[in-house]
């Protein structure tokens, strides 16, 4: 995602957008700046999907992120779960929320959430356990 700055004395069409004179951008991917006649000024802010990336050893609440690093609200994401060791109890939301989510030992898991519907992950064990978990938005 770098950012481009408007060098020229004249407005300049960026994906359908106008860039004035002197005005920086962010976009989304990176352009040919003999085409386009902007300046890359820096790389900045870097894309990056993950939320959180964490190993989970306790029971507890995992909180799903609602901005992202470029400060945008969160609405779309991916939840991607790998139980390393022992068995656990997944519950979205809240602890009354049944049937859990059981998953066993090298289970792998992935749940898509295309409106804010998951605000929280509530895990649970009656062992010791190791849980990987990535959240992204999509």
């Amino acid at each position: 995602m770098p950012t481009y700055k408007n060098v020229t004395s004249s407005r300049q069409n960026l994906n359908g957008k106008v860039v004035e004179p002197g005005q920086v951008v962010h976009t989304t991917s990176y352009h040919n700046e003999n085409e386009v006649k902007l300046l890359k000024i820096d790389d900045a802010p870097y894309h990056n999907p993950i939320l959180l990336s964490d190993v989970i050893m306790h029971k507890g609440e995992i909180k799903i992120p609602e901005i992202d690093n470029l400060g945008n609200r969160v609405v779309k994401y991916a939840i991607h779960f790998f139980v390393e060791k022992g068995r656990i109890t997944i519950r979205y939301n809240n602890v009354k929320n049944d049937p859990p989510l059981y998953l066993y030992e090298q289970a792998k898991w992935n749940v898509r959430c295309y409106d804010r519907t998951i605000n929280s992950i509530i895990v649970d064990a009656n062992e010791s356990f190791i849980l990987n978990i990535i959240i992204e938005k999509i």
